[in-house]
């Protein structure tokens, strides 16, 4: 079986049209994927699903790409949306790759009173989030967003909304009960720094109604391995 090789491109698409690609979109299929004119390559947006495409023309300058016929629909994004503090770059790397992969509607950096990292590369990450999307046979790309204090965001969301925070110490059982009752609400999982939150920052989420701690289980997780694994656990309970 070969390889089903995908691009993510930010443009309209439809069927029968030419497009010509982007630098690096081409060097990908000529020189790292190895393709050439006649073979298919797989095209998607956010907006109008995937196509399969035929590249019919190739050479040092440019890589022309027929789309043949739609193969499937634009499904459904995400319905959690991510808050995290701002962790290492090799680790944020991480956390980025896999929470895209795992199946995430927004990514809201924010910073902490503990967070270590002040900074964050908008264009960079958004690399990190196409890659990961073409990776994992996704149609839908997460948004990344600017950097805010963790304060200033929480109060910043509808207050029918509900943010899950991942706690150790805590024994809430009834997650399903809140999704279920919540339906229509938007759904968060925030994340803390590596030094978890302050006392300041737990009297706040205490004292926000919409605000409910989970536990993760029983082990202390890095923030990348814990915004993994609630992100798994809540999208199988939410759809």
């Amino acid at each position: 079986m070969s390889l089903k090789v995908r691009i993510y491109l930010d443009k309209k698409l439809n069927v029968s049209m030419d497009l010509v690609l982007e630098k690096e979109d081409a060097h990908y299929l000529k020189n790292v994927m190895r393709l050439r004119e006649g073979d298919n390559v797989f095209l998607f947006n956010s907006k109008d699903g995937e196509f399969k495409g035929e590249i019919i023309s190739s050479d040092k300058k440019n890589t022309k790409i027929k789309l043949i016929s739609k193969i499937e629909n634009i499904n459904k994004q995400g319905k959690i949306s991510l808050i995290f503090s701002l962790i290492k770059s090799s680790k944020f790397d991480y956390l980025i790759q896999k929470c895209t992969e795992v199946g995430v509607k927004n990514f809201f950096p924010v910073i902490s009173e503990k967070s270590i990292a002040k900074n964050l590369n908008i264009e960079r990450t958004e690399k990190i989030i196409k890659e990961s999307c073409e990776q994992s046979n996704q149609l839908y790309l997460p948004v990344i967003h600017t950097v805010e204090k963790l304060d200033k965001k929480l109060k910043s969301l509808d207050k029918n909304s509900i943010v899950f925070f991942a706690d150790i110490n805590s024994e809430n059982k009834k997650i399903d009960e809140v999704i279920k009752n919540n339906k229509n609400c938007e759904f968060y999982l925030l994340i803390g720094p590596e030094g978890d939150f302050s006392l300041k920052e737990r009297d706040l989420l205490k004292n926000m109604n919409n605000c409910i701690p989970i536990s993760l289980g029983q082990n202390i997780l890095r923030s990348e391995t814990a915004a993994v694994v609630g992100l798994a656990i809540l999208n199988s309970k939410i759809n």
